[in-house]
């Protein structure tokens, strides 16, 4: 099914959602250099700013992959489709306590925060692998005439 968030024939959502994984990622990266003192304060600043970023990105990405739930028609791709988005509305507020913790604690906040995101990068990531399930198994966001096109050169 074609996704219905889309420009020019190819869906907004695969591509939104690269901020927010990219950006989530990153952060922790930011953290264990700031916390093993391998940099100085701009990598906690850096942690911060793209827990920040992801949490924008993430507006965009969840609205596009909302617009396509409708696509979902079995039960068996809406219970998938369901699960990948409340994970990714669960991930979001993870980020979201993550930042709130970081500025209660500005200049030398603890691992709490930083484990907080690790554990959203986890679950961002099995969400990922649900968004692909999608895509792969189900065929939610993707035109009809290039599964056709796959099929017939036998990839």
């Amino acid at each position: 099914m074609k996704s219905k968030a889309s420009i020019a024939g190819h869906p907004l959502h695969p591509i939104f959602v690269t901020i927010p994984i990219g950006l989530w990622s990153f952060s922790p990266v930011c953290d264990l250099i700031y916390h093993a003192s391998w940099g100085g304060d701009s990598w906690r600043l850096a942690a911060l700013y793209c827990l920040i970023g992801g949490i924008a990105g993430a507006v965009p990405a969840i609205t596009t992959g909302y617009t396509d739930y409708s696509l979902c028609q079995t039960k068996a791709a809406a219970k998938v489709a369901t699960s990948h988005f409340y994970l990714n509305i669960a991930v979001t507020m993870l980020m979201v306590v993550s930042v709130t913790l970081r500025f209660w604690n500005q200049t030398a906040y603890g691992l709490v925060p930083v484990f907080i995101s690790l554990l959203g990068v986890i679950l961002v990531s099995l969400s990922g692998w649900l968004g692909g399930e999608l895509v792969v198994s189900h065929g939610i966001g993707v035109h009809d005439g290039a599964v056709k096109k796959e099929r017939a050169s036998g990839g």
